[in-house]
């Protein structure tokens, strides 16, 4: 068992617990953070030009669509590594997915690869941007983090990816977040600010 097997089991399986299992669910649901972007979105227009404000809100979903193109449609196919819970014997536990459709979910993502992680791509690239996009220091930007670390870490809880995974789908979340704030100040900006 290498160790990103070994890990896996030990947050899947021995920190796993019935409370924190509708929290992880949560985590990684597609709409629970809807208030988060709208919040994100008023953010970004708050004491800016409008224009400025929406080339901001036009850059994060840039960078969602380019995370989550880029992790799904070119590097998982590339490495078309299983996903942790099409393996036995990894035992995986599922709180994603009750327990009679279990079988289905398995069978059905047999060509769903894993590495890496969209989820954690998706929210480090739009979390860090968005901080960065706004300023944020000391706690708001603690948190912004927090968030996109809570996302992938239960990606991995909830057996559907091994930590290296979400590890290696964070920095290519935070790599696209930089190339757009780059991109922001070297030609959006000064171009706006005129």
């Amino acid at each position: 068992m290498n160790p990103d097997q070994l890990l896996f089991k030990i947050i899947n399986q021995k920190l796993s617990a019935e409370w924190l299992d509708p929290v992880m669910v949560f985590a990684s649901s597609k709409y629970g953070w809807l208030p988060l972007y709208a919040m994100i979105a008023v953010l970004m227009f708050y004491r800016q030009p409008w224009k400025l404000g929406l080339a901001r809100v036009l850059l994060v979903v840039a960078a969602f669509g380019i995370s989550d193109s880029f992790t799904s449609r070119v590097m998982k196919p590339l490495f078309k590594r299983q996903r942790p819970y099409t393996i036995e014997e990894n035992y995986a536990r599922l709180p994603l997915v009750a327990a009679e459709k279990q079988a289905k979910f398995i069978s059905d993502n047999q060509k769903n690869y894993g590495f890496v992680s969209s989820h954690s791509a998706n929210f480090f690239a739009i979390m860090l941007l968005a901080s960065w996009l706004l300023g944020f220091r000391g706690f708001r930007k603690y948190a912004f983090v927090f968030i996109a670390a809570l996302v992938a870490y239960s990606r991995v809880y909830l057996g559907v990816h091994y930590p290296a995974d979400v590890i290696v789908g964070g920095l290519v979340g935070g790599g696209i977040a930089l190339g757009l704030f780059y991109c922001y100040h070297r030609w959006i900006l000064l171009r706006l600010s005129q």
